[in-house]
């Protein structure tokens, strides 16, 4: 047995050496033809553990409904759902262990909820977000928890809000009493407020065909956004299969809107997390973006320091070098726990670098750090700076002129991925080279 696992070691151990002889071996053979590079540190263990399957995520949220959608496999083609890189932990609000979350916020990416029964929303006060932990009965503790979780990062996912059947209020005489139906609502949903953001209501209601029967509700919309990112949705189909409903939209920043100004998806912030609202759009009719606007929705709010301050960045690193001509990204280089020490081993994957400024006198290198999200600010900021001094210090060591290397940390203000799930924390914590001949 002790034989079996010796062996199993040294196959892992050539496994291991011959990966950064590859990583090496690549840099030096592509350095000089792309504009940008990355080179990580790749285990058996960490590649088994990302295997995925995009199409998986359409029978989950956010792609939900009240029941279960069965053999929907979505608008696209494979290859679509082959690129999907990425896998966020989700549950609905009920399911959500609390004194787990607050022990381990990263334990959920999303935390959300679907549209609610008028007779289980609890109006208690003007604050939805009392409201709907009321209305999922959790306790006034849970409620802190769950906010907390938001300021460090996690995401509320609302979409939709209230809705009511015909048969929620009868009259005396059997008759269901419309009236009273949309009274019940109305004084459930008017004049909420949401983190201190005044709460617009948009009301649907179905038309009646007779004494029993009413016709679901669909409104289209032309779509347009301010964000960039958002800009190729353009069509979206609202299908309400109940008799009146109420959708919720504090007023916030506006992801999506129609052309006429309507607003549909809307964000707070909180912290470095937030609450996103949306109405509770179709996503199974290829004719609509309903689908990919969830998709796009679910990498944004993820990745939204990323979208949001990548021009702001790349505008600070122009001010230091006006044209970077090679951006080099090192994932391989380690340094002791929070601590700016370069270790040894990682030394030797400054060659390339090395090597490729001795042949070019006249290029200058910008060395970037970059951390995760863990930590404050102030303390990433540090860190990053000092890591990045600690590169600059061993290029010098190794032959490289000081004039011609400026050390400079970003800290977490330019994250390539989220910082919600390991991989993605990992994969922000890089330094990169900013190749420039002066």
């Amino acid at each position: 047995m002790k034989s079996h696992i010796v062996i199993a070691l040294i196959a892992i151990g050539l496994m291991g050496s011959g990966c950064a002889t590859k990583e090496q071996t690549v840099l030096e053979k592509s350095i000089l033809s792309p504009e940008s590079v990355e080179i990580y540190d790749v285990s058996a263990k960490s590649t088994l553990d990302e295997v995925h399957h995009g199409r998986k995520l359409l029978s989950n949220f956010p792609f939900v409904a009240k029941e279960p959608v069965l053999d929907f496999n979505g608008k696209f083609s494979h290859q679509f759902y082959d690129k999907i890189d990425y896998r966020y932990k989700f549950s609905h609000i009920r399911d959500v262990d609390f004194w787990k979350l607050r022990t381990n916020p990263f334990a959920q990416d999303f935390i959300y909820i679907l549209p609610t029964w008028s007779d289980e929303f609890k109006r208690v006060s003007n604050d939805l977000f009392t409201n709907l932990g009321f209305s999922y009965n959790l306790s006034t503790k849970e409620q802190e928890i769950l906010k907390w979780w938001i300021g460090q990062g996690g995401i509320l996912w609302v979409e939709g809000g209230i809705y009511s059947t015909r048969y929620d209020t009868f009259k005396k005489n059997g008759d269901i009493n419309h009236k009273a139906i949309v009274k019940k609502v109305v004084d459930k949903s008017k004049n909420l407020r949401f983190f201190d953001k005044s709460v617009k209501t948009y009301m649907t209601t179905a038309k009646k065909v007779d004494y029993i029967n009413y016709i679901p509700l669909k409104m289209q919309f032309k779509t347009s956004s301010d964000v960039p990112y958002f800009q190729d949705i353009k069509n979206v189909e609202l299908v309400s299969n109940d008799f009146l409903s109420v959708d919720f939209m504090p007023k916030a920043k506006t992801l999506l809107k129609t052309t006429s100004g309507k607003i549909l998806v809307s964000f707070v912030q909180y912290g470095k997390g937030g609450v996103v609202f949306l109405r509770p759009f179709e996503y199974k009719d290829k004719m609509y973006d309903g689908e990919l606007l969830r998709w796009k929705l679910m990498h944004y709010l993820i990745n939204r320091m990323y979208y949001e301050k990548q021009a702001v960045v790349v505008e600070e690193v122009k001010e230091v070098t006006p044209v970077a001509d090679k951006v080099i990204t090192l994932h391989n280089l380690h340094f002791a726990y929070k601590s700016a020490k370069l270790e040894s081993e990682s030394r030797k994957n400054l060659n390339p670098i090395v090597s490729y400024m001795k042949e070019k006198p006249n290029t200058r290198v910008i060395v970037a750090g970059h951390t995760d999200s863990i930590g404050s600010d102030n303390y990433n900021y540090k860190l990053s700076s000092q890591r990045a001094a600690s590169v600059r210090e061993a290029l010098i060591e190794m032959g490289i002129a000081a004039d011609r290397i400026v050390a400079k940390g970003y800290g977490e203000s330019s994250p390539v991925a989220t910082n919600a799930t390991k991989k993605g924390r990992a994969l922000n914590r890089r330094v990169e080279f900013i190749l420039k001949q002066r």
